[in-house]
């Protein structure tokens, strides 16, 4: 070290209380301003994904209607029998068949039609080879998929909802008075649609699907036809129990499903959707506001399609449906 060299000791460089402070506000600031505005666009993109998903399926309806008198698959609330087979029901059934394996042609939408499916492809317990065999030979034929079921998906409401499907819930869709979700095959449950956003899971144990346990699921796509008898769109009267329905679009449809609340609350008989406590909700909801003269719905001579939407709740402004905003 050369002769005369001195030491000098610098003073700190380091940032002070009052900087870090400063530095921080910033950034907490900025993310109150970038996370909503994320959010915003996650919730944008899941709406055009939505769409899209309600398009493939009304190209699939049109598929339909031509292969069956030009005439949509009807949606009401109750098969032939009475029991519970609602319109999310029936437009699974349509598109992709109760099992998933395509619709069958002397199909005539009833709960759990015994001999007209092949297998559930969704049911957690394998089949005997040579019995899919011989079901494949029999069950198959003539059968058609108007939709992709790599795209859309069906999903037992067994797994959604995970309740015992095969004891019968109860559901009141008025003025049918009292029906239920039957099934005398509790290996083969109804199916569903689900939609894009991926909110509820997939229930384990003995009722629901262990080995698809936890894995996320939209709720369904709920699924109303136009009546051409009917010319009335009251949104201003609630319907009156036990009246016959006068509105060319009828709520009770897919009661069956708003009653059943949410599958991610436990107690589901007090969670319900904002849309079963008034069918008001949904008339304004479809109601065509470019129709000034009168109130009219939407596709009043054809269908609406319905995704509870973000929060996946039927019956909220962030509702879905199959016609321009």
């Amino acid at each position: 070290m050369p002769k005369g060299t001195k030491f000098i000791r610098r003073g700190g460089t380091g940032f002070t209380i009052i900087e870090l402070l400063t530095v921080m506000s910033i950034i907490i600031i900025l993310i109150s301003i970038l996370v909503p505005a994320l959010n915003r666009v996650r919730i944008y993109s899941k709406k055009v994904a939505q769409k899209g998903q309600f398009h493939e399926i009304s190209k699939g309806l049109e598929l339909y209607r031509n292969d069956h008198s030009d005439a949509y698959p009807d949606s009401g609330a109750v098969d032939s029998n009475g029991d519970g087979y609602c319109g999310a029901m029936k437009l699974c059934e349509a598109l992709l068949g109760q099992d998933g394996m395509g619709f069958h042609p002397s199909s005539s939408f009833q709960a759990q039609q015994t001999g007209t499916y092949l297998f559930n492809p969704y049911h957690c317990v394998p089949i005997e080879p040579t019995l899919y065999n011989d079901l494949l030979r029999v069950n198959l034929r003539g059968r058609t998929k108007y939709v992709d079921s790599e795209n859309i998906r069906a999903t037992p409401l067994q797994y959604l909802y995970a309740w015992d499907i095969s004891a019968g819930v109860p559901f009141y869709p008025p003025p049918t008075g009292t029906g239920t979700f039957k099934n005398t095959m509790p290996d083969y449950p109804d199916s569903v649609i689900g939609d894009v956003f991926l909110r509820a899971s997939i229930q384990g144990g003995t009722l629901g699907c262990p080995e698809r346990a936890g894995q996320k699921v939209g709720m369904p796509v709920l699924y109303y036809k136009a009546d051409p008898s009917k010319l009335n769109h009251d949104v201003i009267t609630e319907p009156a129990a036990g009246t016959p329905n006068t509105n060319i679009y009828n709520f009770d449809d897919n009661r069956a499903i708003t009653k059943l609340g949410c599958p991610w609350e436990p107690d589901i008989d007090t969670v319900h959707h904002p849309i079963f406590d008034d069918p008001r909700v949904f008339l304004n909801a479809i109601t065509n506001t470019k129709v000034t003269a009168t109130p009219r719905p939407h596709n009043e001579d054809g269908y609406i399609l319905m995704s509870a939407g973000w929060d996946g709740l039927y019956g909220t402004r962030d509702d879905v449906f199959n016609f321009a905003d």
